[in-house]
């Protein structure tokens, strides 16, 4: 039987909160450390996202892409709820909040409401009603290729109607010019093939959005909306050698070029009401859109000016879903009880065909599985949340949902399965101090399924092609976990954590039924780490000076099925960090900060290659001055001495299970960028 999104959880989840007993019990409240907004005054913020930036010890996490809405915040909540939208993000809801209706700031350690989507620690945003008032940003990039690029960014807020409102507009123009070489060898290291290259990659992004609250039905009815929309146009030029170093006349040429339009719209309503015996209950409803279009072409001539192959690529991809979710919660007392259902909806139509044209002109159609098809998810959840404090200093969180989907596919490819999952968590948070919190759980989630891989791709600059299969089911993690928050005097914040993931069906690349290369349900795996943040105040060596840090190492293991042996698991980066140093000067109106971040390489695997790609690390240094009445200045340096990029691909013949066929490697470099920003509230 097929299961339906329209289940009535609105009308079955008013009825238990005029149900909910509410057991009120003296308890403690949970961890707070608030700051309010005069704490902000001497970075002169412009909006809420630079207040939030300013919080000690504490990274945004913009969230994860999980299935449905209960699990894709990140650790922002406003005014106790996190923002309604699910793909502008916190940071774009903090964008269009001004700086002056902020009233403080709370960071939370170890949050027991769903609304802070499993987070141990999230920073909650008091507001107050404010008049009119917003802020404007204009920039102006100069990037290596010495072309200028203005973008603007400009927020409002304020009541209208009755109603209070914000909203934002961006308009960003982007060029990243690069160039390198390009080296293939043979098996045994001989010279096949030597280019070089050059590339621009030019784009134009557009971005409303906003949202509007107002007192309704003895709640709050809020309703936001997003529209984005930009074009992408790639285009690289290989010149080439054919055995042996640039010397002479090129041999042959390649142009690589891809052309992709986007357009998304999200629109969403939520209705909350808090009832006499201190239940509340939140009703939400979310629908989005996004259309995907992408033309590529890779045409080689040999000798200039003759045509010797050409592959053609056309993709159409279409997305739909919708989501609707009810929440009844008690936020008081000892115990506190939580539970709601949700429903959704997802429906991927992808369209591709590929073709290759010879010396002689003829286009010759390239075949592969689910090349065009349409996969539609049913879902449903429900699900019962309770936190408990077993003293002032204990707290027991236990949660269990129980999800049920069904996956069809339809077209060159047919499918049906019907699918369900138990996801139980559990926590226990201890509080010895009132700045120290250390909480242990473990729990168990299902992945979000790329729709993407139950479709045929191709990448014609690469030649790499991949068959969709209609048979994918989502991956199941089960994850153990031990994080530790300490906070200090003067801003001073430690935070760390440890965990260890056991994970079912992971997907990997496969050798599909029909003989064609893919992603399908592997084996299991296991990953492990630790990540570790920290800001200090370092006054004693400078007035002003603050040190931001954080960092994750992790590692994984999988018995990969082509080749029998150990390894990592696919698109897998073992360590991050990112180092921050600033000095704000307010007597001077001036503040600087120098930013440092990079990555390990990460490692992808194709059924007929491995792939390394690598980066150096990222550099950011920016100088900020207010000396200008109601105006924020500053100048941003992006990679001063440029940024090198190198991808290495392993080839083999037919599988990677066989003998080393040939190598390739690039490396490329892109930067310096200059930006000059100007701010201003109002």
């Amino acid at each position: 039987m097929r299961l339906r999104a329209g289940i009535p959880l609105a009308v079955a989840a008013m009825a238990l909160a005029s149900a909910t007993p509410i057991l009120a019990l003296a308890s403690e409240p949970m961890q707070v450390k608030s700051y309010a907004r005069e704490f902000f005054a001497d970075f002169a913020p412009s909006t809420a996202l630079d207040m939030v930036g300013r919080v000690p010890g504490f990274t945004l996490n913009e969230g994860e892409t999980r299935r449905g809405f209960g699990d894709t915040g990140g650790n922002v909540l406003i005014n106790g709820a996190r923002p309604g939208s699910k793909s502008g993000g916190p940071r774009e809801a903090l964008s269009r909040i001004p700086a002056s209706a902020v009233v403080r700031i709370d960071l939370v350690t170890n949050p027991t409401t769903s609304e802070a989507s499993g987070q141990s620690v999230v920073v909650d945003l008091i507001l107050r009603e404010t008049a009119v008032s917003g802020s404007w940003s204009a920039s102006l990039t100069r990037t290596r290729d010495e072309a200028l690029r203005p973008s603007v960014n400009a927020s409002l807020s304020g009541p209208i109607a009755g109603w209070r409102t914000s909203g934002s507009i961006q308009f960003r123009p982007w060029s990243d010019p690069s160039d390198g070489t390009r080296r293939r060898t043979g098996p045994t290291g001989e010279l096949q093939l030597f280019e070089q290259m050059t590339g621009e990659v030019n784009g134009l992004q557009v971005t409303l959005s906003g949202d509007a609250r107002r007192e309704a039905l003895g709640g709050e009815f809020a309703v936001n909306g997003r529209f984005d929309g930009y074009d992408v146009d790639v285009r690289f030029a290989r010149r080439g050698f054919i055995g042996r170093l640039p010397a002479g006349s090129v041999d042959q040429l390649q142009g690589i070029s891809f052309d992709d339009p986007y357009l998304s719209a999200e629109l969403g309503g939520e209705w909350s009401r808090r009832f006499s015996n201190a239940a509340t209950l939140k009703v939400l409803s979310l629908v989005s859109w996004t259309q995907d279009d992408s033309d590529s072409g890779n045409r080689i001539e040999r000798p200039l000016g003759t045509r010797t192959s050409e592959t053609l690529s056309i993709s159409r991809r279409n997305l739909i879903e919708w989501v609707g979710r009810a929440t009844v919660s008690a936020g008081e007392g000892r115990l506190r009880p939580e539970f709601g259902g949700e429903a959704a909806f997802n429906r991927l139509d992808s369209k591709l065909s590929l073709t290759t044209r010879d010396s002689a002109g003829t286009l010759i159609p390239i075949s592969l599985p689910a090349a065009n098809v349409v996969v539609d998810e049913y879902r449903t959840e429900a699900f019962l949340n309770l936190a408990y404090d077993v003293s002032p200093r204990w707290t027991l969180d236990a949660k269990v949902a129980s999800e049920w989907s069904e996956i069809s596919v339809s077209g060159d490819a047919r499918n049906r399965q019907r699918l369900q999952f138990l996801k139980p968590e559990v926590s226990l948070s201890w509080r010895p101090a009132p700045d120290l919190s250390v909480v242990a759980g473990v729990r168990r989630s299902v992945g979000q399924l790329d729709f993407d891989s139950f479709a045929a791709s191709a990448e014609v600059g690469s030649d790499r092609t991949q068959g969709g299969n209609a048979q994918l089911r989502p991956q199941i993690e089960t994850r153990a976990s031990l994080d530790l928050d300490v906070r200090g005097q003067g801003g001073l914040a430690l935070n760390a954590s440890v965990f260890h993931e056991w994970r079912e069906d992971v997907l990997e690349p496969i050798i599909l039924p029909g003989g064609a290369f893919g992603v399908g349900n592997a084996k299991s795996a296991r990953v492990w780490g630790a990540r570790i943040g920290a800001s200090a105040p370092l006054s004693w060596l400078a007035r002003g000076m603050r040190l931001d840090a954080n960092g994750e190492w992790r590692e994984s293991v999988f018995d990969d099925p082509l080749t029998g042996r150990s390894r990592r698991l696919t698109d897998f980066t073992p360590w991050t960090y990112s180092v921050e140093l600033r000095q704000d000067l307010p007597e001077r109106k001036l503040s600087w900060s120098a930013k440092v971040s990079g990555e390990d390489k990460q490692v992808s695997y194709y059924v007929p290659e491995f792939s390394t790609f690598g980066m150096s690390p990222e550099v950011r240094l920016t100088v900020e001055s207010t000396y200008w009445r109601d105006l924020k200045v500053s100048l941003t340096v992006l990679n001063p001495l440029g940024r090198r990029f190198t991808t290495d691909r392993t080839f083999f013949s037919p599988t990677r299970a066989s003998a080393v066929t040939g190598r390739e490697a690039r490396r490329w470099e892109e930067g310096p960028d200059v930006s000059l920003t100007v701010k201003r509230s109002f």
